[in-house]
């Protein structure tokens, strides 16, 4: 065996006189590692319908994925997850004054999925004393130991201040977010006009009240036939009118109106005031130019038009939306009217009769309605006077009642129905959907907070 390990290893290749050639093992080629293909991931939609929401929902899956809806029908979570993962559906923002519950909301995925379901449903309106005794004065302090007497306009400022006019005392009144409640202006009684500085400046009944985006507030006066501005160091001054019941087009106090009950500012600084005798709507630019935008002075009536082809009876609130439209109480039309910005005139809702009747647009009724309010979603809120009760009138017009009971007057705390008011006026609504109600005979500010229905 070893010899012939010897004779492979002496043996030439080929014949030829060259030397042996030495044995050159054969050495395969190792190929270049592979990288491994990842493994799939299957992936499955989260979806489901939503049913009866009338404002905008905020859907989560899984703690995020924010899912914004404004209308019923299907929808469908943006990010899929992998197969077999865990899903879990919630309502992050509730609609204002309505409750979504999820059913179906919770699960692992095998296959794209739509089950899950969305049901809304009107909420409940929670009526409570926010700040006022209930007898007519003018008392500072911390919710019931303040006092107002007839209070009539309502305000927030971006630090959710309320600012109160109280029309038989001719005070301004400030109440913080903790009912604390102050008297930024006015000397006590109808003694009006006299300009000056917090308790030295006199009102000759106070009205409808707004904020600019610098402080000032701006106010009517509804005997005094003027509009006046307050600083926020509560310096007092009159911005416009002559004081003549009367409207008259001009600048500043050469301009007259006819008892201006409602005021709202818009985004570029002009002013609209309703008037409630001459039954018209004006605008102040911040030049101070007056002029007549909607109505014809002095012609109490009811027509749909633009300009003064449009008619109105006993103008009182007013309310503005983000696009500049303004919402009327047309109080002895029994009606809420829409002026756009161009002065076209529309009736958003009431027959025209007086009554309580809920329902959509002219099916429903009001009477003497006062007070007007828009929350984020363009939902209005109208103190119903007449019938000491709080109405809410959708984006599709169809009118509800969240509070009181028509006919019946008090100051009981409830919820709907259970509660009275007399006689409210004005009204304003916070970013999550909580009211404040000046309730004018009852010297009181109320709060009226939505709950789930039970």
């Amino acid at each position: 065996m070893a010899g012939a390990i010897v004779l492979l290893a002496s043996c030439g290749g080929g014949g030829g006189g060259g030397g042996a050639t030495g044995f050159v093992p054969f050495v395969p080629s190792v190929p270049p590692a592979q990288t491994p293909e990842p493994p799939v991931v299957v992936k499955h939609t989260v979806g489901g319908t939503v049913s009866g929401l009338a404002g905008s929902v905020v859907l989560q899956n899984n703690a995020g994925d924010d899912l914004k809806l404004t209308a019923d029908g299907k929808f469908t979570f943006a990010t899929a997850i992998a197969e077999g993962s865990a899903y879990e559906v919630s309502v992050r923002t509730q609609p204002l004054w309505q409750f979504c519950t999820v059913t179906k909301g919770s699960g692992k995925v095998s296959a794209d999925m739509a089950d899950v379901a969305v049901a809304c449903s009107a909420a409940q309106a929670q009526v409570s004393v926010f700040a006022g005794s209930g007898a007519a004065g003018s008392a500072v302090g911390a919710g019931p130991a303040a006092s107002f007497s007839l209070p009539y306009g309502i305000v927030f400022d971006k630090d959710r201040n309320l600012f109160v006019s109280d029309v038989q005392t001719g005070l301004l009144r400030k109440i913080t977010p903790a009912g604390e409640t102050t008297t930024i202006a006015g000397g006590g009684s109808f003694n009006g006009p006299v300009d000056g500085n917090g308790p030295a400046a006199y009102f000759d009944g106070l009205g409808g009240i707004a904020l600019d985006v610098d402080g000032n507030i701006y106010a009517t006066e509804l005997s005094g036939n003027r509009i006046r501005k307050i600083t926020p160091s509560a310096d007092v001054t009159t911005f416009a009118g002559d004081g003549a019941r009367r409207t008259l087009d001009g600048n500043g106090t050469s301009a007259s109106f006819a008892g201006p009950a409602g005021l709202v500012r818009d985004a570029t600084g002009n002013i609209y005031v309703s008037e409630y005798y001459s039954h018209v709507i004006r605008k102040i630019t911040p030049a101070r130019d007056v002029t007549t935008i909607a109505g014809t002075p002095n012609l109490p009536g009811f027509a749909d038009g633009t300009g003064a082809a449009a008619l109105f009876s006993g103008l009182y609130s007013m309310a503005m939306d983000k696009d500049g439209n303004l919402y009327a109480a047309d109080s002895r039309n029994n009606r809420i009217r829409k002026i756009t910005p161009g002065g076209v005139v529309t009736t958003l809702a009431g027959s025209g009769t007086s009554g309580s009747a809920d329902g959509p647009g002219d099916t429903a009724s009001f009477n003497a309605p006062g007070g007007v309010a828009l929350d984020g979603d363009g939902n209005v809120y109208v103190a119903d006077t007449g019938n000491n009760l709080l109405r809410r009138i959708t984006r599709a017009g169809v009118v509800s009642t969240l509070a009181g009971q028509a006919g019946m007057t008090g100051a009981q705390n409830g919820i709907g129905s259970a509660a009275r008011f007399k006689q409210p006026y004005g009204v304003v609504v916070d970013a999550d959907g909580t009211l404040y109600i000046a309730d004018t005979f009852n010297n009181l500010i109320r709060k009226v907070t939505p709950v789930p229905a039970s």
